[in-house]
């Protein structure tokens, strides 16, 4: 376990951290499509907010699988 996944846990895992991962879900177009017909800079744009989201996930879910194969 990283110390950095640690943090992540830490972050969000309380009521303020949350709501905080709520209103990037929002703002980073976790669940809806990145693409943008006929601009490819704003898609790229776009996919690269849902990114962020998406990594936020990944080190979270890493987090939880190390600690249930352990």
């Amino acid at each position: 376990m990283t110390q950095l996944k640690v943090m992540y846990r830490d972050v969000f895992k309380d009521h303020a951290g949350k709501k905080v991962l709520e209103d990037l879900e929002i703002r980073c177009n976790w669940r809806a499509s990145s693409y943008v017909a006929g601009d490819a800079n704003a898609t790229a744009f776009e996919e690269g907010k849902r990114a962020v989201i998406l990594h936020i996930y990944n080190m979270m879910k890493e987090e939880e699988n190390v600690r249930t194969s352990s």
